[in-house]
C-alpha cells in the first residue's frame, strides 16, 4: 500500500518554519515581491523540502505574458454592499474591458477586518496589471507600497499613477449657486476625517466660504462614520442639525445613501426639502440620487470617464510606454434637480 499523503502544505505552515510572514512568502513563491536573494534561496528550498506545490495556474503563467487586469477594490465588509460608487465603478470596469477584449478579475477587500492577510490578486501571478480602489491599509497597505511589483494605478486615490477625480470646482459651483439664491448659511454633513479625501471637502469648504464672507463661527460641521451603526449616525446627526440656535437654510451632505436617509428624518421631523433647508449631495452617482423624491441636486462622479483613464493608464504601463500624464483628473458632474430652492426669507 502506497505510502498515506501527508497534509496540504500552505504558505502558512512555510512562513511558521521559516519565521516570517505569510505575506513575505507569497511574495517568494508569486515571484513578485523585492526580497533579498538569500531570504528568496531559504525559503525556495525550505518550500520544496516540506512539499509545497505551486497551482497550475501558476506554473502555466510562467510560459507566457500575463495581460489580464484586475480591479482590486478595498472597502471595509460592512460597506460592500452598499457602496453605490464602487458598485458602478465594477460595472464600468468589466464594461471596458469588455470593450477593449481584455481579460479581467475583480476582488473585494477588507483590509480591517483582515489586518495581516492580502488580496489573493496582489499575490496570485493571475494578471499582469491592477487597478486599485478605495483606501488598503494594514498589510495590504505595506505591501503594495514596498513590494507590490505589479504595474498598478490608483483610483479615485492619490498614488505614483493615479486616476482622481477635481471635486473641488464642483464643490466650490454648488456653493456659489446656493448663495446666488440667497443661502448665507451653509452646513456641511461630511464623511469621516480620518481619510485624506474629506479633509480636502472641507478645506474646499472653508476655503469658499471665506471668500465669499460665509465663514462663520456657528457654521454646522457634521461627522459621519458610514461604517458606525446608520441609523444611529442619522438620529444624531438630525438632533444635531434640529437643535442648533441659527439653522442653515441649506446642506451638503456627502453619500447619496446618507443623504436619502437625512431627508427622510428631515421630513418626518416636520422640516421640508427644499423648502425649510436645501440639500446637495455629494460623492455619488447619478441613479444613487435621480431614484427618489424629491430627486436630489449633486455633484456626480462619471464612473466611466474614471475607469477608462484608469484602463488605458495601467495598459501604458504594462506595455512599457512613458505615461504622460501619471496624475490624471477627470471632473464630476454638477446636476440641479429638486432639492435645492431660495430660502424662505429671500
Amino acid at each position: 500500500m502506497p505510502a498515506t499523503r501527508k497534509e496540504k502544505v500552505g504558505m502558512k505552515e512555510i512562513a511558521e518554519a521559516a519565521g516570517v510572514s505569510v505575506m513575505t512568502v507569497s511574495a517568494v513563491l508569486s515571484g513578485v515581491g523585492r526580497v533579498s536573494d538569500a531570504r528568496k534561496r531559504e525559503i525556495i528550498s525550505l518550500a520544496q523540502r516540506m512539499g509545497y506545490r505551486r497551482n497550475a495556474a501558476a506554473r502555466l503563467l510562467k510560459s507566457k505574458r500575463v495581460a489580464d487586469l484586475g480591479l482590486l477594490i478595498f472597502e471595509k465588509e460592512a460597506l460592500i454592499r452598499e457602496n453605490a460608487v464602487f458598485m458602478d465603478m465594477t460595472v464600468q470596469f468589466m464594461r471596458e474591458c469588455t470593450r477593449n477584449n481584455i481579460h479581467f478579475q475583480l476582488e473585494w477587500f477588507d483590509c480591517y477586518r483582515n489586518r495581516e492577510e492580502l488580496p489573493q490578486m496582489l499575490t496570485s501571478g493571475l494578471v499582469g496589471g491592477l487597478l486599485i480602489a478605495g483606501a488598503p491599509a494594514n498589510a495590504a497597505k505595506r505591501f503594495i507600497e514596498k513590494d507590490l511589483a505589479l504595474p498598478y494605478v490608483a483610483l479615485g486615490e492619490n498614488g505614483r499613477f493615479s486616476v482622481t477625480f477635481d471635486s473641488d470646482d464642483r464643490m466650490r459651483q454648488a456653493i456659489y449657486y446656493l448663495t446666488s439664491l440667497g443661502h448665507e448659511n451653509i452646513g456641511l454633513v461630511n464623511g469621516p476625517s480620518e481619510l485624506s479625501a474629506f479633509r480636502h471637502y472641507r478645506e474646499v469648504f472653508d476655503a469658499t466660504l471665506k471668500e465669499l464672507s460665509l465663514l462663520r463661527p456657528d457654521t454646522l460641521y457634521i461627522e459621519n462614520h458610514p461604517a458606525d451603526d446608520f441609523q444611529t449616525e442619522v438620529n444624531q446627526h438630525l438632533a444635531c442639525f434640529l437643535g442648533v440656535p441659527n439653522r442653515p437654510t441649506a446642506l451638503l451632505v456627502h453619500s447619496g445613501l446618507f443623504t436619502k436617509a437625512l431627508i427622510s428624518g428631515l421630513f418626518r421631523a416636520g422640516v421640508r426639502v427644499p423648502e425649510d433647508v436645501s440639500v446637495i449631495c455629494y460623492e455619488t452617482v447619478d441613479w444613487e440620487v435621480e431614484k427618489f423624491v424629491p430627486s436630489i441636486t449633486a455633484i456626480e462622479f462619471r464612473l466611466e470617464d474614471l475607469v477608462v483613464a484608469g484602463v488605458r493608464m495601467v495598459r501604458e504601463l504594462l506595455d512599457g510606454k512613458e505615461v504622460l500624464h501619471p496624475n490624471f483628473t477627470v471632473s464630476p458632474a454638477f446636476t440641479k434637480r429638486g432639492t435645492v430652492c431660495p430660502p424662505k426669507s429671500f
